[in-house]
C-alpha cells in the first residue's frame, strides 16, 4: 500500500509538471474497463452539467481560483515524504510486533526515499521563491 500510493503520487507529480510519466507504473495499473456505450452516454451528461456550472459562474460573477501547480507538487512531495517516515518500524509498532529485520533493511531505504522527497520539495520551493523575485 506505501509504496502504490507513493508510486501514484510520483505519477500525478509527472503530470503536474507537464510530463509522461517516466515509467509505467507496476503496483497500479489502471484498467480501461468503461463500456463505450457509458461513454457516449456520459459525454453529454457532462457537457450539460459543465454549461450549468458555466451558467452559475456567469450569473453568480464567480471568479475562479487560481490553483499552484507548484504549491501541489511541493505539498505531495512532503506528505508522502512524511507517510514514508511514518511507515518505519519504529512508527509501526503500535500495530503489533514488527520484525527486527524490518528496520535493519527496509528502514534505511525508507529514509533515503523520505529525504529524497524532502529535498526535491525543498528545491522546488527555493525555486519558486527564487522566481517570484524576478
Amino acid at each position: 500500500m506505501l509504496f502504490r500510493r507513493l508510486e501514484d503520487a510520483l505519477t500525478r507529480i509527472e503530470a503536474l509538471l507537464g510530463s509522461e510519466p517516466s515509467r509505467q507504473p507496476v503496483l497500479s495499473i489502471e484498467q480501461q474497463d468503461i463500456p463505450d456505450s457509458f461513454r457516449q452516454q456520459a459525454r453529454p451528461v457532462l457537457d450539460g452539467l459543465r454549461e450549468q456550472v458555466t451558467q452559475f459562474a456567469t450569473i453568480l460573477d464567480l471568479k475562479p481560483r487560481l490553483l499552484s501547480r507548484a504549491r501541489t507538487v511541493a505539498a505531495t512531495l512532503s506528505s508522502e515524504a512524511i507517510r514514508v517516515e511514518d511507515s518505519l518500524a519504529s512508527q509501526l509498532r503500535g500495530y503489533g510486533e514488527v520484525d527486527p529485520s524490518v528496520a535493519q533493511h527496509l528502514d534505511p531505504a525508507l529514509k533515503h526515499i523520505a529525504q529524497t522527497l524532502s529535498a526535491l520539495a525543498s528545491a522546488l520551493e527555493h525555486h519558486s521563491r527564487s522566481a517570484s523575485k524576478r
